[in-house]
C-alpha cells in the first residue's frame, strides 16, 4: 500500500485504549524516555546492526521513539494514531502506519529490514507477529529483534509495562527458524544492572502514584523535571555505557536484554 508524510491509518487497526497516550501529549516526560539509557543502549546496538542496509526498513511498534535512523527509507508503525501523528510533527523524514504487527499493511517481499525492539514481548499472539515480519521481508532481508531475555527475571516490573513473556534465545531461535529465518547473530544488550535499575524505578513510581493525592503533580513538577533535564541526560549517557560493558562481560545466561538478528531464507 502506498505511504505519504501524513499519517496513514488502517481500517480496524489501532488501539483507542493505549494506556501510554497520556505520555504521547506530553513533551516533558518524553524528553525523559527518550535520553533513558535502555533506550539508549538499544538505539546504538541496532544501529550497528542495520547500518548500510540498501531498501526501505520497517520499524514495528516505533511509539514516540524509534530506535531507527531518521532517514526517508524508514516506515514507523504503531497501534497509536497519537503517537504516529506526534512522531511526523517532530521528525523531518520517514513514513508512519497506524497498524499492528500482527496484521502488516504491507504487500509481500516489500522491506529490505524490519526491526522490533522490545515489543514482540507485549503481543499475545507472537507467532503471528513473527509471521508477518517474513512475509513482508524480501528474500535475503534483514530482522532485527531485541527482546527481554529469561523467564526467571520476569518479576514485577514486567507485570507494570504489559509483558506477556520473556524469551529463552534458544527457544526464541528456533521459532525464528521455523518461520524461514537463518544466519543468526546475537548481542548482549544490558545485563543485571538494567533489571536492578527498571524494578526499583518502577516499584518507586508505585509507591509515589499511590501516596500522591489525585490531580497532584502534573503542572507542579514539570518546572522541576525541566530544572534536573542535563543532569539526568548526562547521567543516563554515562550508564548507557557502564550497562553497555556490564552485558558484554556478563554471560548469556544473566544477559536481561538480548538482540536477535537474522536473515530471510531466500528459498
Amino acid at each position: 500500500m502506498p505511504f505519504s508524510a501524513s499519517v496513514t491509518q488502517v481500517p480496524g487497526q489501532g488501539n483507542p485504549d493505549n494506556p501510554f497516550e497520556v505520555f504521547y501529549r506530553d513533551p516533558v516526560y518524553l524528553q525523559f524516555k527518550n535520553h533513558l539509557y535502555n533506550y539508549l543502549r538499544r538505539k546504538e546496538e541496532i544501529s550497528v546492526f542495520i547500518k548500510g542496509i540498501d531498501g526501505p526498513v520497517l520499524e514495528i511498534g516505533s511509539g514516540v521513539s524509534p530506535v531507527t535512523e531518521n532517514t526517508a527509507k524508514v516506515i514507523y508503525t504503531d497501534t497509536s494514531a497519537e503517537a504516529m501523528k506526534l512522531l511526523l510533527a517532530t521528525r523531518v523524514s520517514g513514513k508512519a502506519c497506524v497498524m499492528s504487527a500482527t496484521e502488516a499493511a504491507l504487500r509481500s517481499q516489500t522491506v529490505a529490514a524490519v526491526v522490533c525492539s522490545e515489543v514482540l514481548e507485549h503481543i499475545k499472539d507472537d507467532g503471528k507477529a513473527l509471521s508477518e515480519m517474513a512475509r513482508v521481508l524480501k528474500p535475503g532481508g534483514t530482522l532485527v529483534l531485541t527482546v527481554p531475555a529469561h523467564a526467571y527475571y520476569f518479576t514485577y516490573d514486567d507485570s507494570f509495562v504489559g509483558h506477556e513473556r520473556r524469551y529463552e534465545v534458544s527457544s526464541l531461535i528456533s521459532r525464528l527458524r521455523d518461520a524461514g529465518f537463518e544466519k543468526f547473530e546475537i548481542s548482549k544488550v544490558t545485563g543485571v544492572l538494567e533489571k536492578i535499575t527498571m524494578l526499583t524505578a518502577v516499584i518507586g513510581f508505585s509507591i509515589l502514584r499511590l501516596i500522591r493525592k489525585p490531580g497532584q503533580g502534573g503542572a507542579q513538577v514539570h518546572p522541576f523535571l525541566n530544572f534536573i533535564l542535563p543532569a539526568y541526560k548526562a547521567l543516563n549517557l554515562l550508564y548507557s555505557w557502564i550497562v553497555k560493558w556490564e552485558a558484554k562481560l556478563m554471560p548469556l545466561a544473566l544477559t536481561t536484554i538480548v538482540l536477535i538478528r537474522c536473515r530471510k531464507g531466500k528459498v
